[in-house]
């Protein structure tokens, strides 16, 4: 959100309720992960490309209405909601039965705020004990940590998937006084959204509902793989306080991996099955059609 903050709105509302996680989760390096860079994967051939990730890249701290996530998006045409779509389900089904990586790649943002992002395996950012920051203050300009690109990869045991969750920390504060509550922001859940402090429906997260398939260095198998690739982007300012709803303020992307490496393939949406069958189906027709001839 971009918006000044008035003092004489601060003064009406000095009363109401601060939502902002007071303190912050630690460092998600005392969980053992810590933010990277590929330069492989920044190159042209890879996230760096027009037609893939590169295509969400964006540092602003003024409205934006590029990249949108409307239905379809005004960038690749991908399609958003405030829900995980059945696709991404299927990986975290499949996720939360084996075990695996989660990985969050930073995109961009368009906010003015310093706002806080990172994980949490319970679904509760308040539960200190499980939840962790990646990227603080984060600030405008493309800086390194939080540049596009840079990634943190999250080990999930089996039985974690379930409960796991990115979150957007909304500080309300331009400085690095973080967390300075105000009552314009809180906590956001992108997952599960009615864990947000406040959650206002539908919420304040909007998620792709087809994969983009993103060519992807995977250095462990010293190989490229094409990886089923979920965004993930965040309205700041809460809904009930006049946002501006272009869900543009953080934006990551989201890929998730087998424990050797490989990455989840989604199971395709029931509508896919149909597409499918109905090829299959004209295919068959046009088979025997020929042999008659």
């Amino acid at each position: 959100m971009k918006k000044v903050i008035a003092i004489a709105a601060l003064a009406v509302l000095a009363g109401s309720a601060y939502a902002q996680l007071n303190p912050l989760p630690a460092p998600s390096s005392t969980d053992g992960v810590n933010i990277t860079s590929s330069a492989t994967n920044l190159d042209s051939s890879h996230w760096g490309n027009a037609g893939s990730l590169a295509a969400y890249q964006f540092n602003s701290n003024a409205y934006l209405t590029d990249p949108n996530t409307g239905s379809p998006d005004n960038r690749l045409g991908l399609h958003w909601a405030s829900s995980a779509s059945a696709s991404l389900n299927s990986i975290f089904t499949a996720l939360d039965s084996e075990g695996g990586f989660a990985r969050i790649i930073y995109l961009g943002k368009s906010a003015g705020w310093l706002n806080d992002l990172g994980y949490t395996y319970t679904g509760d950012p308040t539960d200190l004990a499980s939840s962790y920051s990646v990227w603080r203050d984060i600030p405008v300009g493309d800086p390194t940590p939080a540049a596009f690109g840079s990634y943190v990869d999250i080990s999930l045991a089996a039985g974690d998937a379930s409960t796991f969750d990115v979150w957007l920390n909304a500080s309300g504060s331009y400085d690095t006084s973080n967390p300075s509550p105000t009552t314009y922001g809180g906590y956001y859940t992108g997952l599960h959204q009615t864990n947000s402090n406040p959650y206002n429906a539908p919420g304040n997260a909007r998620l792709t509902q087809e994969p983009l398939m993103v060519n992807t260095w995977i250095d462990a198998l010293s190989q490229d793989y094409w990886v089923s690739t979920y965004l993930l982007s965040f309205e700041d300012w809460r809904l009930d306080r006049g946002a501006d709803r272009d869900f543009n303020d953080v934006m990551v992307a989201l890929q998730f991996f087998h424990s050797d490496g490989t990455p989840f393939t989604p199971v395709p949406e029931p509508s896919t099955y149909g597409l499918i069958g109905g090829i299959a189906l004209l295919g068959l027709v046009l088979r025997r059609r020929f042999a008659k001839k």
